[in-house]
This record gives structure tokens, C-alpha cells and sequence, in this order.
């Protein structure tokens, strides 16, 4: 009887290509996610424009610092600052609505609507955070943060920072359609829809602030008090804004610096929609 054949390679021999040993290990584990990993607090730079950039690249370290409660008095300020330029560049391409499109108005009360209107975006802004200020504190409690009203005060004026960078970003978009556009009804609208743009983002960014927080704490976030937050904004907001118009100036009405309360914010947007499909009738 013949010998069975001996399938094993000789001692000293490897198997060939594609064929592996059972007890080979495999490839080695990936690294865990960065993102997974605790963030280190904020380290701003000196110069305006290179902490707006930080802001922006940095919301880990950012939201790491606010939750740690370190050094928020100076982030504070800083979140100010940009928070008052931002708008405020805003604020000057809306005044200049008139100037460009070559309204009626004179000339000093046309480049006064320009200074008038980059002070009232700031306000508008700075004011919406204060009375919005003692509901949120009182609320974080109940999401489980357990804030200091110095720690709430911190997140807002986060909050309202990028939410006026968001907004100053779509500067250039609102200067070109006051060169290229005669409606006022449309000018109208399109700023509407740029503070409703910036400011959900800012509150996306509130709400991960309270999210990170909630989740080291090992608590959930709960989703009316967020809902509850957002109305609250966006009905303090727009109500103050109807109080401190007009920010762009009304064609063929005399300058004022402020209005007589008449209606309500959302009764001039459903009027200005109405009023602009007219026009794209006609």
C-alpha cells in the first residue's frame, strides 16, 4: 500500500501566497475617532479677525471651555466683540439699501440710515440674549445641565457670535441684489430670510452646547425644552426688530430713525410677500 503524501510544506518553508495560517493575526485596530476624544479648552489668538477664524474652526475646544467654566469672562468678551463687529456689517449693507438703489431720499439721510442701521443690528442682537437671559437660566436646570449663570451667559454670547459671523457672511449676497434689484418688497425678504438662516444656526449651536453638557452629566436633552428655546428666540427677536425698524428705509417715505408700533412683525412679512407677487404679475 502506498504511503499517503505528506501535504505539509517542509519544516522551514512558508505556505504559498494567499493562504494563511489560522493563527495569523489580523490587520492591526484603527485608532479611535478624534472626535471621541475630550477636547482641550479654547486657546484664542490675539487679532479680532484670527479669533473669528478660531471660533469657527474650534467649536470642540470652544464648547470644551464653556463647559469647564475656564476663563468664560475673557471668552465673553471676545464672543462680544465679534458679536457687535459681525452685525454691525450687517447692519451698515442694510442702511445702505437706499444709497444703492438711488432712492429719493438726501443724501446725509441715506448715509445716516447706514450708521443708524449698524448700530440697531448689534442692540438687536445684544438686547434679544438679555431677555431671553433669565428664562434660559432658569430652564438649564431642568434639562439636567445644572449651569452657572455665568456658564448661561458664556453659551449665549457663543451662541450670538456665530450667529452674527453666519449673518455677516451673506453681506456680499445682500450688497449685490441692493445693486441689482429695484424691489423693495423682495430687499425685504431676503434680509428676513438671512436673520432666520443665522439665527437657527446659532441656535444649533446653543443646543449642542446644552447637549454636551447634558451628556457629560449623563442626561438626556429633552426635546420640548428645546423646542421651547426656539420659539422664544425667534418670537423675542422678531418682535424687537419691529420695534427698532426700519433697518432698510421704506422708498418715498421721510427718514426716521424709528417707526410708530403699528401690526406686527409677521403681518408686514405676509404683506411684503403679497406685495411682491403683485409686482412679478404685473
Amino acid at each position: 500500500m502506498a504511503m499517503a503524501e505528506d501535504t505539509h510544506p517542509p519544516e522551514g518553508e512558508t505556505p504559498e501566497s494567499g493562504e494563511e495560517e489560522k493563527g495569523t493575526p489580523g490587520p492591526p485596530p484603527l485608532p479611535e475617532s478624534k472626535a471621541e476624544e475630550p477636547a482641550e479648552p479654547a486657546v484664542f489668538p490675539k487679532g479680532f479677525w484670527k479669533s473669528v477664524e478660531y471660533l469657527l474652526h474650534h467649536p470642540a475646544e470652544t464648547l470644551e471651555s464653556l463647559r469647564r467654566d475656564a476663563d468664560l469672562w475673557r471668552l465673553s468678551r471676545i464672543f462680544v466683540a465679534i458679536s457687535i463687529v459681525m452685525a454691525a456689517i450687517y447692519g451698515m449693507v442694510m442702511g445702505a439699501t437706499n444709497l444703492l438703489q438711488g432712492s429719493e431720499m438726501a443724501l446725509h439721510a441715506k448715509l445716516l440710515m447706514v450708521l443708524i442701521s449698524a448700530v440697531k443690528v448689534p442692540v438687536l442682537f445684544l438686547l434679544t440674549l438679555f431677555i431671553v437671559l433669565p428664562p434660559l437660566y432658569v430652564s438649564n436646570a431642568f434639562v439636567g445641565s445644572r449651569l452657572s449663570f455665568r456658564q448661561i451667559v458664556g453659551f449665549l454670547m457663543a451662541a450670538c457670535a456665530v450667529t452674527a459671523t453666519v449673518l455677516a457672511s451673506m453681506a456680499t449676497v445682500a450688497f449685490f441684489f441692493s445693486l441689482t434689484s429695484r424691489s423693495y418688497e423682495f430687499i425685504k425678504l431676503l434680509h428676513v430670510v438671512f436673520f432666520a438662516y443665522a439665527g437657527l444656526t446659532g441656535i444649533g449651536y446653543l443646543v449642542r452646547c446644552f447637549g454636551r453638557v447634558a451628556r457629560a452629566a449623563g442626561r438626556p436633552l429633552h426635546g420640548r425644552i428645546l423646542v421651547a428655546w426656539l420659539l422664544l428666540y425667534m418670537f423675542v427677536g422678531t418682535q424687537l426688530a419691529w420695534v427698532l425698524r426700519p433697518f432698510v428705509g421704506s422708498p418715498g417715505k421721510e427718514f426716521q430713525v424709528f417707526r410708530e408700533r403699528e401690526g406686527n412683525f409677521y403681518e408686514s412679512v405676509l404683506r411684503s410677500v403679497g406685495n411682491f407677487i403683485d409686482e412679478q404679475i404685473d
